[in-house]
């Protein structure tokens, strides 16, 4: 389940492969108000069968067409009762095209769950970290890392895809990078989650300087850059 800008909630039909709190970008069907895919940091799901879908319609649409003829002809009483089959084609075959693997009620429900705080039990759980100040070096293990520039918005020149998200961008410089984890604090939002290379951005982070770009929750403050991970996390104020 996913709770939308305005607060209801729409079922996802995509199972776990979205994490809790992580932003996300629905589509739905305009005919139908189902769940055609479901779009998040790090890939798409889609939540309809394409193969599926066009044999349905291949047939429906067979179905349609002959049926179409015998509703036609069947005006004259002798004709009628000898093709009740032919038009329970005709209705199933409308179904099936005007509303392909689908049909129904829209995806929402009117009442929604608050959004967890995950960064309060994350607290609890580790205890505070080391608050490094803006503008400074945020040191985890051998890794520095110091944020030179923050926007609410994806990079030029990234697939278009980003554009459909809420983002921040910063521009970072490092040092002894390795696999040091990079990642920004959730809040009663949601959790926001690290777009890889930017999605093609120019100037994507390369280990020691350049862009690394979030999807946020709509209506998120951006308030700490997590560097490292539990024990060695260290966090970096960007505001």
């Amino acid at each position: 389940m996913a709770v939308t800008e305005d607060g209801r909630a729409l079922e996802l039909p995509t199972g776990k492969a979205f994490g809790l709190a992580e932003p996300v970008v629905v589509r739905l069907s305009s005919l139908t108000g189902r769940v055609l895919s479901v779009r998040g940091a790090a890939g798409v799901v889609e939540a309809h069968h394409p193969g599926e879908k066009i044999a349905a319609m291949s047939i429906g649409g067979a179905l349609l067409v002959l049926g179409a003829v015998v509703a036609f002809s069947a005006v004259r009483p002798v004709t009628a009762r000898k093709s009740l089959w032919f038009l329970a084609g005709f209705a199933s075959a409308a179904y099936v095209v005007l509303a392909p693997l689908g049909f129904g009620a829209t995806a929402y429900r009117e009442a929604a769950e608050p959004v967890p705080n995950l960064w309060e039990h994350r607290r609890e759980a580790w205890g505070p970290p080391p608050v490094i100040g803006k503008g400074q070096a945020a040191v985890s293990g051998e890794s520095a890392v110091r944020v030179l520039e923050s926007r609410s918005e994806p990079p030029g020149g990234a697939e278009a895809w980003l554009s459909g998200f809420h983002v921040l961008t910063l521009r970072i410089e490092a040092s002894r990078m390795g696999d040091t984890a990079l990642e920004l604090s959730a809040d009663e939002h949601g959790a926001p989650r690290r777009v890889e290379d930017c999605a093609g951005g120019p100037g994507a982070f390369d280990g020691s300087t350049g862009l690394v770009c979030f999807v946020v929750p709509p209506g998120y403050q951006p308030k700490y850059l997590v560097v490292g991970k539990l024990d060695r996390e260290v966090l970096l104020t960007l505001q």
